[in-house]
């Protein structure tokens, strides 16, 4: 595994494989030419690269075990593949482009979320939230996609679940590994208490202290989904691109 991310990783530093003419990402780029599949999987595919290598420098060149920070980098990391495979999984061009704009849809929003909390003056000379909404709307009817579905809620619950199927990994598995990335990144106790060693000390007063430790294993087990995501974005991804 760690080689395998160590090849990526250099693969990442190089420019973006060409999509070449004919090919299924060339054929969805001259249909939709401001939001194109390759950019957004390609984008996906290096967030996990680099989420998984910041994982690998900590525990291994580092030879810091973290007891929390791992599980995040693996949900990250997850997420980021997951999202990859999910828009190029596709064989039809048209879902390919619907889950394409969706997800554009999504981060649009979320981009207007934060456009909110910042003051004007940094926002002067920028595209509003609602301009590229109505951008991405105009391009479903353009593309006859439904506009009211490339509208509706983004889950990336769902889209863990989906590539965990199409992935043979297992889509109820996989959903679960993230969901414990999550609880890690937000200091649930379920989390911490279900996967993590634990030993108990008496204390004063009844209270009862707690030791949390992690180990490799658990960890390189968690590991192994992103990576088996990843793995499967680069081959659909060098499938898409080049021509027949």
């Amino acid at each position: 595994m760690l080689a395998t991310i160590d090849a990526w990783v250099s693969l990442m530093s190089q420019p973006t494989p060409e999509v070449e003419p004919g090919s299924s990402l060339y054929g969805d780029a001259r249909k939709s030419p401001s939001l194109q599949v390759a950019h957004a999987a390609w984008n996906g595919i290096s967030h996990s690269v680099d989420h998984l290598h910041a994982l690998q420098a900590l525990m291994l060149d580092a030879q810091i075990l973290n007891i929390y920070a791992p599980f995040t980098l693996v949900r990250s990391a997850m997420e980021n593949a997951a999202t990859a495979v999910w828009l190029l999984e596709p064989p039809q061009r048209p879902e390919r482009l619907r889950r394409c704009l969706k997800l554009a849809r999504h981060e649009a929003w979320e981009s207007g979320q934060v456009h909110k909390l910042l003051p004007a003056v940094a926002l002067k000379g920028i595209r509003s939230a609602q301009q590229r909404l109505d951008e991405i709307r105009a391009l479903a009817v353009q593309l006859h996609l439904d506009p009211d579905e490339i509208a509706g809620q983004f889950s990336y619950e769902r889209v863990i679940r989906t590539v965990g199927e199409a992935t043979g990994v297992g889509g109820d598995l996989s959903v679960l590994m993230w969901r414990f990335g999550s609880g890690f990144a937000h200091g649930r106790y379920w989390a911490s208490f279900s996967l993590l060693q634990r030993e108990e000390f008496a204390g004063q007063d009844g209270v009862v202290n707690i030791r949390l430790t992690n180990d490799v294993d658990k960890v390189l087990s968690f590991a192994g989904f992103p990576f088996a995501f990843t793995n499967r974005a680069l081959q659909l991804y060098e499938q898409r691109r080049c021509s027949p």
